[in-house]
């Protein structure tokens, strides 16, 4: 999952750095940050539809017993009139 990282920046480093290359390292971790929160509302919404899917298949594949029994005595009552 890791695709080029960028290196581990800490205090020390950073303070060595020039202030344009500073500047370009803010730009960039923007981008990502950018980039990184479009991904998790994508996400979030595939989420979404994938849970009400899987609920309309719960309604759908559920049947209550009572309306088996009530099938079961029309088909029944259909036949004997013969």
């Amino acid at each position: 999952m890791e695709k080029n990282l960028p290196p581990k920046l800490d205090t020390k480093i950073l303070k060595q750095l020039a202030t344009e290359q500073l500047v370009e390292i803010i730009i960039e971790e923007g981008k990502s940050i950018e980039k990184l929160t479009n991904r998790v509302v994508e996400l979030a919404k595939e989420i979404e539809k994938l849970k009400v899917s899987r609920d309309l298949d719960s309604i759908r594949l559920w049947k209550a017993p009572s309306g088996d029994i009530l099938k079961k005595s029309e088909n029944k009552q259909q036949e004997k009139p013969e």
